[in-house]
């Protein structure tokens, strides 16, 4: 290969300040996934553990997810949809601190206020997706918020629905919910900068 041959590749664009904060801190969204997806197998490994269980992990992944919203709204995310995130984050707080409060509650209550959560937090990712792509595109946060609101949708149509069903729909979406989660984190950490 001659000199001539060579293309100097042109510089990438600087990151937004948030994404960019993001990619320093990628560990965090690692940690997430990590726990999402391990709360995801342990539901799926054991279908038959007690609703205790069941809703204390639920209480835990939503703690963890309303902190990063909150992270994220008062990080700088834009403008228009900054308030909705800090708003989902704090609702998840308050509904994960509800569940571990009285964690034997009936089941059909937990099931209606998680689908309810899901379905305003999917809604919140859809609009922030439309309204405020990031810089990777639209992709990750309508494939979550569309997700979310058929997850949360179900919960809130079939309240009553088995246990069962209800455990492995959980499980499921955390996995997905993980495994977007954990590619995200490898994303961030190759974009962070020396």
């Amino acid at each position: 290969m001659t000199h001539s041959q060579i293309v100097e590749r042109e510089p990438d664009p600087p990151l937004p300040p948030l994404l960019a904060n993001l990619a320093q801190h990628w560990g965090l969204v690692l940690a997430y996934a990590i726990v999402t997806l391990g709360m995801g197998v342990a539901l799926l490994v054991w279908p038959h553990a007690t609703i205790t269980v069941f809703t204390v992990l639920v209480a835990i992944q939503l703690l963890i997810m309303g902190v990063l919203r909150l992270v994220a709204a008062v990080s700088g995310r834009t403008e228009g949809i900054r308030v909705l995130v800090g708003l989902t984050g704090g609702i998840a707080l308050i509904v994960g601190l509800l569940i571990l409060r009285e964690p034997l509650q009936s089941v059909l209550v937990v099931a209606m206020v998680l689908g309810v959560f899901w379905l305003i937090a999917g809604v919140v990712d859809v609009l922030g997706a439309l309204v405020s792509p990031g810089p990777a595109g639209r992709g990750f946060e309508l494939v979550t918020g569309i997700l979310s609101m058929v997850f949360g949708g179900f919960l809130v149509v079939f309240t009553d629905f088995s246990l069962k069903v209800l455990i492995l729909l959980v499980a499921l979406w955390l996995l997905v919910a993980g495994a977007l989660a954990l590619f995200a984190a490898l994303r961030l950490r190759s974009l962070r900068t020396a």
